[in-house]
């Protein structure tokens, strides 16, 4: 992207200057239309925010009085009406027949209008429709309410039970006889689909594109420009925070998006009497779209000024930029060393002042120079005459150079080096980290610090020591430099002292701190891989009589043979430990108990067959042993060592000479 740019731009700082100020001028212009377009944007939303909020009010009171009005209408007849009516028995008895056909004001405001009896059959329906007469609406939830609260309602949208299958809403009021009991329902029938009652709503627009809807306080759609959306839930493109509140009963405006995804506001208003809700809804575009014709048509003017003014600017900087082209000549007549400095005769302050900074410059380099190859000098002399092994290398580890130290301990020359044959050196498994913890140390800027198997001439193997440092100019960092130390002989004398510290010096078996280590790193692979262990446990019977009548001596020769004789009797990879006195244990990784039990009988065996000489009398000894497990419910190895332990003691108390097995492990 940057190789583009450069690509793109003019090669002269003229032109560059002219490309700038061009930009400069476009990026203004763009500032001040875009500034005018936010700024009549939100005045125009704020007058269509008010004008949509007007909208909606006066639709939702025009509603809210022509629901009154069909209501009016219904309880004037209805009171007319009910002096007339009987109940006899069962059945509803009229004084006179009821011609609804000529209640021609009813039927303005109704697209059809009905009456029933007290048990919800239709006695009489207008205009007349096939199987009307005779349909029972008791269950109708218009008619309940009508029949046991005994005044006017609006029921909810419902689907025709005739065969035309319309969506309708009722409005329904009830009849009384002479003596004031129920005696029927008149009720009025508005179609949501093609009724005259939202004809008006359907048709209405505001402003090109903006359109009102009506709704239940459920949500259910009961008038919408798109009939296919009639007695459907609100779509869910349509949902918004604010239609969730207006279906609450909030009034007021706010934003939202159509069904098709467009950005819109949208006022919503309630019809209280039926419970609706008025939604009216004007797409945001259509709120924008003056001003942006407005600042459309300011555009051209703007790239009509912008063009004209090029040519002048280039006169005036071409005309400005030709001492910053003598200041070049000059500098260039410097670095060929045709001259010592720059001597510029110029009125402009600024150029004056780049080259007296340009003269400053060139002086503290010529210094800073000499001063760097005395360093260089005093440096070399420093590395070459160190006894520390030391080498400098780049930060991805390229040796540039070794002293003489160096080369007398690794045997390898200064090429060698900056050859990376020093690689092929190096313990294989030491190579891979070692590339691993250079890196992090060049990425954190922190010192390395390892320890290193590396070849010597003669193929033996010695250990050394690592320590680099970073060598930075300011924070950047420039290369390292590196210091060895031979640690062959100290690593010698710490393996000798760990081993001490983890073995029995009379046996040569594993004591009981180094038992306790492979104990817990055999519990921990029974945990993370599921890796079976088994753990024998045993202490010698008869033992105290070579002790007491052969002497410590002897029992120390005894203890030194079984310790030879155990290690013909497991595998490798098993642990021999004495635990202390005459107590032995015999850990088995990745072994089951079928096989524990099998060594365990060959450990028996063995010990009982050996035996020590003092003054002609032979002593023997035998073994209690005690077999465990490792359990899936075992909180630490400790559990095992527990239950071997108590087999053990068993198998003591059972006659000695024997093993036992952890039931557990069967």
């Amino acid at each position: 992207m940057r190789r583009l740019l450069k690509t793109l731009l003019p090669k002269t700082l003229l032109g560059r200057l002219i490309l700038g100020t061009g930009v400069g001028w476009s990026v203004l212009v763009i500032a001040i239309l875009w500034v005018s377009l936010r700024g009549g944007s939100d005045l125009a939303e704020d007058i269509n925010r008010s004008h949509l909020e007007y909208e909606g009010d006066l639709i939702a009171r025009n509603i809210q009085h022509s629901v009154e009005l069909r209501l009016d209408a219904l309880e004037s007849i209805a009171t007319s009406m009910s002096g007339r009516l009987q109940l006899n028995g069962s059945s509803l008895h009229y004084n006179e027949q009821m011609r609804l056909s000529r209640r021609s004001a009813l039927l303005e405001l109704f697209d059809s209008a009905f009456v029933t009896d007290a048990s919800g059959e239709v006695k009489a329906f207008a205009p007349a429709l096939s199987g009307a007469v005779g349909l029972n609406v008791a269950d109708r939830e218009y008619f309940r309410f009508v029949q046991e609260v005994g005044r006017s309602f609006v029921g909810r949208p419902i689907i025709s039970k005739l065969h035309d299958r319309r969506p309708l809403v009722v409005m329904g009021v009830p009849l009384t006889d002479a003596q004031g009991r129920f005696a029927g329902m008149l009720g009025g029938v508005v179609n949501l689909r093609d009724g005259r009652f939202f004809l008006d709503l359907r048709s209405l627009r505001i402003g090109e594109e903006g359109y009102a809807v009506l709704m239940t306080s459920d949500g259910t759609v009961l008038s919408h420009p798109d009939s296919s959306l009639i007695m459907q839930h609100v779509p869910s493109t349509l949902e918004s925070p604010v239609l969730a509140q207006a279906l609450d009963g909030w009034q007021g405006t706010g934003t939202g998006r159509l069904t098709n995804g467009e950005p819109a506001l949208m006022s919503y208003h309630q019809v209280w009497e039926p419970g609706w809700v008025v939604g009216v809804f004007l797409p945001q575009s259509q709120t924008h779209q003056p001003i942006i014709d407005y600042v459309r048509r300011q555009w051209w003017v703007a790239v009509a000024v912008v063009l004209s003014m090029l040519p002048l600017l280039w006169w005036l900087l071409h005309l400005g930029l030709s001492p910053l082209r003598r200041l070049a000549r000059q500098i260039a007549q410097v670095g060929r060393g045709d001259i010592a400095r720059i001597s510029l005769d110029t009125s402009l302050e600024e150029l004056r002042r780049i080259a007296h900074t340009f003269n400053s410059v060139e002086y503290e380099r010529n210094r800073e120079r000499a001063e760097r190859r005395s360093r260089q000098a005093y440096l070399d002399a420093v590395l070459s005459s160190s006894p520390l092994p030391m080498f400098l290398a780049d930060i991805e580890g390229r040796i540039s150079y070794v002293n003489p130290a160096l080369e007398a301990l690794t045997g390898l020359s200064a090429a060698s080096f900056r050859h990376r044959a020093w690689l092929r050196r190096l313990h294989p498994e030491d190579r891979s980290v070692l590339f691993a913890l250079w890196r992090d140390a060049v990425d954190g800027g922190h010192e390395l610090h390892r320890q290193l198997r590396f070849e010597c001439g003669d193929g033996g193997m010695m250990w050394l020591e690592l320590y680099t440092s970073q060598v930075k100019n300011g924070e950047k960092p420039q290369g390292v430099v590196g210091f060895i130390k031979d640690i062959t002989h100290l690593r010698a004398q710490q393996k000798r002292q760990l081993w001490e510290a983890e073995h029995d010096p009379l046996t040569g078996l594993l004591n009981r701190r180094g038992f306790e280590r492979r104990l817990d790193e055999t519990y921990r692979r029974f945990r993370e891989y599921g890796e079976m262990a088994s753990l024998i446990l045993f202490d010698l019977d008869s033992f105290k009589p070579i002790n007491d009548e052969g002497g410590h001596a002897l029992g120390d020769e005894m203890l030194r043979a079984i310790a030879r004789c155990l290690e013909g009797c497991v595998r490798r990879d098993d642990h021999l430990a004495r635990l202390g006195g005459d107590e032995f244990a015999i850990l088995l990784p990745g072994c089951g108990n079928p096989q524990a039990i099998r060594i365990a009988e060959q450990v028996r065996h063995a010990v009982s067959e050996l035996s020590v000489l003092r003054k002609d009398k032979r002593y023997r000894v035998t073994a209690s042993l005690g077999i465990s497990c490792l359990g899936a419910d075992d909180s630490d190895a400790q559990a095992m060592v527990t239950r071997a332990d108590t087999a053990s003691y068993d198998a003591k108390a059972k006659g000695k000479n024997r093993m036992m097995n952890d039931a557990r492990c069967e």
